[in-house]
């Protein structure tokens, strides 16, 4: 099994390939909302705190294209904006 891809804070690019699983490393997943303007080729979902852990936002590559996927903290109203291009 192929661990996910890392995007770190800050980064405005990432390629992954067909399937592969996408986690956006934020500093409180709760306060972030996650959105794609292109959801055939790359889906997301929204950080979380279940009460047992804190899973970060995050995404699955599903189809050969490209996707921007903006988080946006909901305290401060700060965007990262990453362009997600996946390949084969």
């Amino acid at each position: 099994m192929i661990g996910p891809v890392i995007v770190e804070a800050g980064q405005t690019e990432v390629s992954v390939a067909v399937g592969r699983t996408i986690v956006f490393n934020v500093a409180d997943p709760t306060q972030e909302t996650i959105a794609t303007d292109n959801d055939a080729v790359v889906t997301v979902t929204p950080g979380q705190d279940d009460g047992s852990a804190i899973f970060n936002p995050g995404g699955v590559a599903l189809s050969v294209g490209t996707a921007t996927v903006t988080l946006t903290n909901s305290v401060n109203g700060t965007e990262q904006v990453v362009v997600v291009t996946v390949t084969e």
